[in-house]
């Protein structure tokens, strides 16, 4: 299963929310974000890595309508979703 490391903290100021109210929207959208980029062949998110946490901020900015800028964040997603699946080190998971 596909993960990436980042707290609710975090995603709170992807959007800029200050309140906890969408806490468990944002968690959603963080696993339907996660599903359509393994579905695009990512298998594999480094720790700390800055691609997929800007790719994470734009999908939930799209998800969010940030801005009334819906359109703008999902063309961006959909680039750094390409990006990602076409790059070697999201396809394959390191071995310990």
């Amino acid at each position: 299963m596909l993960t990436i490391n980042v707290t609710i903290e975090q995603m709170r100021s992807m959007v800029r929310f200050s309140h906890i109210k969408l806490d468990d929207e944002l968690e959603e959208l963080k696993g339907a974000c996660l599903i359509d980029l393994n579905i695009a062949g990512v298998n594999y998110i480094p720790d700390g890595d800055k691609l997929s946490y800007a790719t994470l901020r734009l999908y939930l900015r799209w998800q969010e309508n940030y801005n009334g800028e819906a359109e703008r964040y999902k063309l961006a997603y959909e680039a750094a979703k390409t990006a990602m699946s076409l790059a070697s080190e999201y396809k394959e998971v390191p071995t310990p």
